[in-house]
């Protein structure tokens, strides 16, 4: 990953930033914690562009997460639902513009139930707006999320050396059954983010917009619905029906195509959303599921797998 130095130097040199405002001090460029490296270019404390390269699980799953998310926004440049590729990038590195806004994640914190409602219907219109863009032939097929594939990725395999990363994926075997019955019923026909979480969006004056696009590609434009679904049920837990009914009902009014996500599909994300909370706080130098919440998420998919069973008996 290119240097904070070397970035602060590529934006003098491109025009980005001009060099009396680098040399005043008032241009910044520093570090984000995520699964792939990120710097943040700044002036006067407003961001100007996010560099972005691929991360050490990426590199060790064998996925170049630069190259993918430089197709991903490409094709969706004239939409305008994505960031804008700037073209400072590098093969090994993807320049994109600032997004303004709080995350769900910094909304929830505030305080302010009105304000987060009103955020969670614009991540439905948000999401409508995205789904129902064409996925031609050429837009990048979206990975299946790891509970439907043969094996685990490469990265996740040191996984079982943790206790509560491990229980995961215990119970995801337990569970494999209804992830296979999530697979059958998996529809690429559709553009999908792959990746909506509560640091994911960007809420601002003109609504909410979705960042790191690494994931997405054509999918099942449900399984969107199914992140956001669990965004609700972790950054407003004593109202997360409300806030998921209100962000889907915005889905709906704004055009939004894809079904309410099954209980097998919802069953896979929750699972993935547990695998994510335990990982992210044991990187972070935390104790996972310190709080209950990998637990809770767990608890989630054995009922949503329980409903799933149940309506097989009775179909």
């Amino acid at each position: 990953m290119t240097s904070a130095a070397a970035v602060l130097a590529q934006a003098v040199r491109t025009g980005l930033v001009d060099a009396s405002s680098a040399l005043a001090g008032v241009v910044t460029v520093t570090r984000i914690d995520g699964s792939n490296p990120v710097l943040c270019l700044a002036r006067d404390g407003r961001p100007v562009a996010f560099v972005k390269g691929t991360g050490e699980a990426a590199l060790l799953n064998g996925e170049d997460t630069v190259a993918r998310e430089r197709a991903v926004v490409s094709r969706l440049a004239a939409s305008g639902t994505a960031p804008r590729a700037l073209p400072q990038g590098t093969p090994h590195e993807l320049w994109l513009s600032a997004v303004e806004g709080r995350s769900l994640a910094e909304l929830s914190q505030s305080g302010d139930v009105g304000a987060l409602s009103e955020a969670f219907a614009s991540v439905g219109v948000a999401l409508a707006g995205l789904h129902r863009l064409r996925a031609g032939s050429s837009t990048p097929a979206m990975d299946l999320p790891w509970p439907m594939r043969d094996a685990l990725p490469p990265h996740m395999h040191s996984a079982r050396h943790h206790e509560v990363p491990a229980r995961v994926l215990e119970t995801a075997a337990d569970l494999a059954d209804v992830a296979l019955a999530a697979k059958a019923a998996w529809r690429a026909e559709g553009w999908a983010h792959g990746d909506v979480s509560a640091t994911n969006v960007l809420v601002g004056p003109d609504g909410a917009r979705l960042i790191d696009w690494e994931s997405a590609g054509r999918g099942d434009p449900s399984w969107d619905l199914a992140g956001a679904r669990v965004v609700a049920g972790l950054v407003a837990p004593g109202w997360s029906e409300l806030a998921w009914r209100r962000l889907h009902a915005a889905y709906r009014a704004a055009g939004g195509p894809a079904p309410e996500p099954a209980h097998a599909l919802w069953c896979v994300r929750l699972l993935v959303a547990a695998y994510q909370q335990a990982v992210g706080v044991l990187v972070g130098g935390g104790t996972p599921d310190a709080d209950g919440s990998v637990t809770t998420l767990l608890d989630q998919a054995r009922r949503a797998a329980g409903a799933h069973r149940r309506e097989c008996v009775h179909a």
